[in-house]
């Protein structure tokens, strides 16, 4: 039998076919954490993922999509005990964006103000030309030792990383990562043991098939191991087996 590979970073509600791809799922051996860009989306999600053992359904407020109407600050917290998976959440201000900075950062520190005060939550985070101030917000906010932070496709820099790692926080590597000099410098300054796996489909990766997912994150994991040098795969594993408990 293959081993339990987990992508942790995967839009399942934004797939073409949902419902058949979470049949997909029960039959293979990939987990996955389906991260949400608006509450409004969760208690579908959840509905739809109750007989499934290995997906884990993230309540999310993605930055992009605060005040577009499609936001529910009143929601999430309604529906935020529910849940032990958080994400998409955080900040984004790249020029799109940035325009609703400051409502953003009221936002994203509401949310990890009430994942401190819960504890035993695992957050992905969204810190798109932003990371300076989400590690900010965390510095500002973090005490709970039972919240794991995953910083998913990161490309702030390298003493970005150094903080980040100084709190804890671990970082979703996906494909798109590994094209680029300054995703090779990130995933060299990331410590073997906060690596965790994404493919951020359908964004990153457009396909309706689980067998194309295992497929990229076995290629993530192969090159990983050729960037540092060494075979990760078992240390990337038990990371992903310690934060989602498959």
């Amino acid at each position: 039998m293959k081993v339990m590979i987990c992508d942790a970073h995967c839009h399942l509600d934004l797939m073409d076919d949902m419902v058949e791809f979470i049949d997909e799922i029960q039959k293979s051996n990939i987990s996955l954490f389906a991260v949400g860009t608006t509450p409004k989306a969760y208690s579908r999600v959840v509905q739809c993922c109750r007989s499934s053992k290995n997906i884990y359904v993230g309540l999310g407020m993605h930055p992009q999509l605060i005040s577009s109407g499609y936001d529910d600050m009143q929601l999430f917290e309604a529906l935020f005990r529910q849940s032990h998976y958080i994400g998409e959440v955080g900040l984004d201000f790249s020029k799109e964006y940035i325009q609703t900075k400051k409502l953003q950062i009221e936002v994203f520190s509401e949310i990890i103000k009430l994942c401190e005060q819960c504890g035993e939550k695992v957050i992905s985070i969204h810190s798109l030309k932003s990371s300076n101030k989400v590690l900010e917000i965390l510095e500002t906010y973090k005490r709970q030792k039972s919240n794991k932070y995953i910083f998913h496709w990161f490309t702030g820099s390298i003493p970005q990383i150094k903080k980040a790692i100084e709190m804890g926080c671990y970082f979703s590597i996906n494909p798109r990562m590994m094209k680029t000099k300054s995703g090779i410098e990130i995933i060299k300054a990331i410590p073997f043991e906060r690596i965790l796996l994404e493919t951020d489909a359908p964004f990153a990766l457009k396909t309706k098939y689980i067998d194309v997912i295992r497929k990229e994150l076995e290629g993530v994991v192969a090159k990983i191991s050729d960037i540092v040098g060494s075979d990760v795969s078992h240390i990337i594993n038990e990371t992903s087996k310690e934060i989602f408990q498959f």
